[in-house]
């Protein structure tokens, strides 16, 4: 009989609670261990950043592509663009608030004179124009994550409106493939997870103690909540004055897909379950499936929107910084864009928290404390994805009149899988 292998998230978790463990007991000796730890965890931070820029360029661009491909796709494709932007930005917003109202960093002091983010003194227009690269190669040098996704969503839709022909293939082919090694490397870097969570929380339980337990708490209750309120109130929403369904009832429909979204934490694994409970269960036509299904399990993620905004204002809590409007605004784009084009990436939710923390020149410090508790994160964001999926498929088809209302509101059997 085989043993059954651990996962990478559970051996991230047992590193995470390991170094925490061991940087408290040997708290006393921290001067004399600090340079194995802070070594080799400044190496994988490195090694995070060493893939944020090509991972960027290449999957929002293959992102944006997907997303102009659906706008060719006239009444379906644009109905589902509209629910997708207001959906996501929802989300994103859910976040936010929910971020001030908790307010899980606060508490935590780790930089007392970190500087602050703010709008005075800013010329808005001159911070919007200068989003807009003039050189892509000196963004890139010099790290400017902003104006490298602007290039990247000018190129995806460049690529997607180029004539059939080599030069498109070429090029399709190039940024698929690019994005392919990339997922590699960010593979080969995850495996030394465990490690760098060791080392990095060893640090932090080693100079900071139990405080950052209970804003780790407070972090996962911030998304939680956020997640609930999507559930509870923003699906229903929709659904209820957009559908004109039942919510519960749809609910019941998908809820085959929920759990086993929830239980293999893969929206692309999902996918057939997805669409059965879609066509057989919700009456959404095969056709609206077969167009929105597969993009959906991609840029489709409105967990991921909300939790890019939670990092974004949790890490700012911790290092005392403040935004203004104008920030809050790029946290919500940037939530946005990301879940659309970071998707699939194995640790793709650490990935995006690094971006994020890079893009609002925030230190890279919670990353390895996202990477620990990714999992507990990740169950619940993979089953409200994969609802937000069935939803947009609704209220599409509803949009669109061809909803089958009579197959929607039957009482079904559970699903063959």
């Amino acid at each position: 009989m085989k043993k059954k292998k651990i996962s990478l998230a559970i051996k991230i978790l047992i590193g995470m609670v390991l170094g925490l463990i061991c940087g408290f007991i040997f708290k006393g000796q921290h001067e004399y261990w600090t340079y194995v730890t802070d070594t080799v965890g400044t190496i994988f931070i490195r090694l995070l950043k060493m893939t944020i820029l090509p991972l960027i360029l290449c999957s929002i661009i293959g992102g944006i592509a997907s997303i102009a491909n659906l706008k060719r796709l006239k009444k379906i494709g644009i109905r589902f663009i509209i629910y997708w932007i207001l959906a996501s930005f929802l989300a994103a917003v859910c976040g936010l608030v929910w971020s001030y109202i908790i307010q899980p960093g606060v508490g935590v002091n780790l930089a007392e004179s970190a500087e602050s983010y703010s709008t005075e003194g800013v010329n808005l227009l001159q911070t919007v124009i200068n989003y807009i690269p003039d050189n892509v190669f000196a963004s890139m040098a010099n790290f400017s994550i902003i104006q490298v996704i602007v290039f990247a969503i000018f190129a995806g839709i460049g690529i997607s409106t180029l004539p059939a022909g080599k030069a498109k293939d070429f090029l399709t082919g190039l940024f698929e493939s690019g994005n392919d090694l990339m997922i590699r490397i960010v593979e080969m870097v995850m495996k030394l997870a465990p490690i760098g969570v060791f080392c990095l929380m060893a640090e932090v339980s080693g100079t900071l103690g139990a405080e950052v337990l209970g804003a780790l708490g407070k972090m996962l209750v911030t998304q939680y909540v956020a997640y609930a309120t999507l559930i509870v109130i923003v699906f229903p929403l929709i659904l209820i004055f957009i559908a004109k369904v039942n919510p519960i009832k749809h609910y019941k429909n998908v809820f085959p897909a929920m759990i086993l979204a929830f239980s293999s934490c893969s929206s692309s694994a999902t996918l057939p379950l997805t669409m059965k409970c879609a066509k057989e269960r919700c009456g959404v036509p095969e056709e609206t499936v077969g167009l929105i299904a597969p993009p959906a399990a991609t840029i489709n993620m409105q967990a991921c929107c909300a939790e890019m905004a939670i990092y974004a204002v949790f890490a700012a809590q911790l290092f005392g910084r403040s935004y203004g409007i104008g920030e809050l605004a790029m946290i919500i784009f940037l939530g946005v864009i990301m879940a659309a084009g970071v998707a699939g990436v194995p640790g793709g939710g650490i990935m995006m928290s690094a971006i994020m923390m890079e893009t609002m020149g925030l230190p890279l410090t919670i990353v390895p404390w996202v990477a620990g508790i990714y999992r507990l994160i990740d169950m619940p964001n993979t089953m409200l994805n994969v609802t937000g999926d069935t939803v947009g498929m609704v209220t599409v088809s509803a949009m669109m009149g061809d909803l089958d209302r009579e197959v929607f509101n039957t009482n079904h059997k559970p699903v063959d899988q």
